[in-house]
């Protein structure tokens, strides 16, 4: 295999896949990269067995001078790659020992490999499953306003995914961790008879929202009972690099998301309407005399006012009063800071609203210009 190629064009399509490989893993085949070149294309492949990235991009006449497929170590050739000048050509060679040697300039690396064969690849020709279309922009909106609610290495391991969910002409995203949940739902179509429900793991979520932009392009998602495909094609930034198509597939979470639904709150009484950005910096400043470990800010509900305070055990104390719309019976809560502020930095509208029952049960907080998201955060025991 031999292959010339610009570094700029050659890091560009490594770039889509490497945040797919593992620094540390059992395999050490999983530490490298796939690299396949034909007279038209440069396909690389990386994976960690749960996440597999393949990226390809058309290959200018005469770039590449011998076909053929290897693999070889990810790290060290993006770095390779990084550390060569803006302008540089890349002259990647294979020889007959099996060894990788990549030129440019006066550089000349001398890179270990292992077979192409050995490559273990999720990726299945199977089509069957759920096609579900919907927007780059719209799929990463989902991602984006409802991933910072999954669980953290939690014993429940459906709780560290994203539940995906299509149903009647809806995609729905939900996370939870057992203390607050995060909900945002758009429209979309589907070849689904009755409810879907998928889980992608953390992982997934992360490498799809690097790689989704914010056109209005439509994608098309096929969702199975263990893997979830979806292509991306990626439009170059530079006239002299082609577009990088970027085939995702991740393996889903094996397990029964809880019953969203019953968590929501329903039929609260007390409505509170706060001014987003006068609400989240009072938060910010009152939450910094908290107690470290619990972070929890006391809420004190009263007509048309709201008074934050925080205190620790080192005797500070922090009280700051908001002026509110809110006409019902006084009520104090208290709350994690961090929750309610990870709620507030994904709400993109002036006001914020808090539906409210008792002041032991979950609250629910809504931008009302954006129905579509819902966010549930329950309150600290005291």
């Amino acid at each position: 295999m031999r292959l010339k190629i610009a570094k700029e064009s050659l890091l560009n399509v490594l770039s889509h896949v490497v945040g797919a490989v593992e620094r540390r893993h059992t395999l050490n085949i999983l530490s490298n990269v796939k690299i396949r070149v034909t007279t038209e294309s440069l396909t690389i492949t990386g994976s960690d067995l749960e996440v597999e990235l393949v990226a390809s991009t058309a290959l200018t006449e005469g770039a590449c001078l011998q076909a053929g497929e290897i693999t070889v170590p990810a790290r060290k050739l993006v770095d390779i790659c990084k550390s060569l000048p803006s302008a540089a050509l890349v002259d990647l060679q294979i020889t007959e020992d099996q060894r990788c040697i990549l030129k440019s300039g006066n550089s000349r690396f001398v890179l270990g490999t292992l077979p192409a064969e050995d490559y273990p690849l999720l990726t299945t020709e199977n089509t069957l499953g759920t096609q579900v279309s919907v927007t780059q922009r719209e799929l990463k909106r989902l991602f984006e306003k409802t991933s910072f609610a999954m669980a953290v290495q939690d014993v429940r391991f459906y709780l560290t995914g994203t539940l995906l969910e299509i149903d009647q002409e809806q995609l729905r995203a939900v996370t939870t961790d057992g203390h607050r949940l995060a909900m945002c739902e758009t429209a979309a179509t589907s070849t689904a008879t009755q409810a879907v429900q998928a889980i992608v793991p953390r992982k997934a979520v992360g490498e799809l929202q690097r790689l989704l932009s914010v056109e209005d392009e439509q994608l098309a998602l096929l969702i199975g009972r263990e893997l979830l495909n979806v292509t991306i094609l990626i439009p170059s930034r530079d006239k002299e690099q082609g577009d990088i198509k970027v085939r995702f597939t991740t393996k889903l979470i094996d397990g029964k998301f809880p019953d969203y639904r019953r968590v929501i709150p329903r039929g609260g009484d007390k409505n509170v309407m706060i001014a987003h950005d006068v609400f989240k910096q009072s938060l910010q400043r009152v939450a910094i005399l908290s107690n470290e470990k619990l972070r929890g800010v006391f809420l004190n509900f009263n007509a048309d006012s709201l008074q934050l305070r925080a205190n620790n055990p080192e005797q500070d104390e922090a009280i700051e009063d908001l002026a509110i719309q809110y006409a019902d019976t006084p009520l104090e809560m208290s709350f994690n800071a961090q929750y309610l502020l990870e709620v507030l930095n994904v709400l993109d509208g002036d006001d914020v609203s808090i539906t409210m029952t008792e002041a032991n049960q979950s609250v629910l907080v809504q931008d009302p210009a954006h129905p579509d998201q819902i966010y549930v955060v329950m309150p600290m025991r005291v």
